[in-house]
């Protein structure tokens, strides 16, 4: 089985829950892979544990992590070490990792995560944390629904979409997962099949996409499937 070592910017997805078992299993039924402790694609892991859904983070590849940590603590970007070559932000659901070796899963057709979505309190506080201090490259901003703008960045590996609400929470919280699919038509089939609750397949926000939504409990955080 091939390892890939996993690109700058690739993140490593912590997710919290009260039934971490119940979200093991779902996550393995999403992915068509038996339960495990890490659940590995092309860009991208996630991995599972208890606790509360507010403490929820994304981890980012880093090629140095040394260095990463010292320029995004220059930044002002408070950081705590969280294991050897690991550190979260105290204030915000994100750190830093570095990057290490893995095997993806294979022979599924669900094969990376296209983007993560984060709920922001502020459109500046958004732009300063995931432009100016994680330095990713702010792509796009617009207006979405009647009070609320939806902000665009792209790492090496995924895109981040941070959408800022006239009602949101009081602090950035990471929201959604948007997994991207081979064959969607297959994949809503499987999903189906196995007893996950789907809905139709409809046309993306974003031309000639199509998407639909897995609505699990036990995935922790809202879940789209594009192509």
């Amino acid at each position: 089985m091939q390892q890939h070592a996993r690109m700058p910017g690739s993140p490593s997805i912590d997710l919290f829950g009260d039934d971490p078992v119940a979200a093991r299993q779902t996550y393995g039924r999403l992915l068509g892979v038996p339960d495990r402790d890490r659940f590995v694609v092309d860009n991208a892991t996630v991995r599972i544990h208890p606790g509360s859904a507010a403490d929820n983070r994304v981890m980012f590849g880093v090629e140095n992590y040394a260095s990463a940590a010292r320029l995004l603590g220059r930044r002002g970007l408070a950081l705590t070490e969280s294991g050897p070559g690991r550190a979260v932000a105290d204030d915000a659901p994100v750190g830093i990792g570095a990057i290490v070796e893995r095997t993806p899963v294979e022979n599924c057709d669900i094969t990376t995560i296209d983007h993560l979505v984060f709920d922001a309190p502020s459109r500046d506080g958004a732009v300063a944390l995931f432009g100016a201090t994680l330095g990713f490259d702010f792509r796009l901003e617009r207006s979405v629904f009647d009070d609320a703008i939806q902000l665009f960045f792209r790492t090496p590996a995924v895109v981040i979409e941070v959408l800022v609400r006239r009602d949101g929470p009081p602090r950035t919280t990471l929201w959604g997962i948007a997994w991207r699919s081979s064959d969607i038509v297959a994949t809503h089939h499987r999903l189906g099949a196995d007893g996950i609750t789907v809905t139709p397949i409809r046309d993306g926000r974003k031309p000639g996409t199509r998407v639909f939504t897995v609505k699990e409990p036990a995935l922790v955080v809202p879940t789209l499937v594009i192509a």
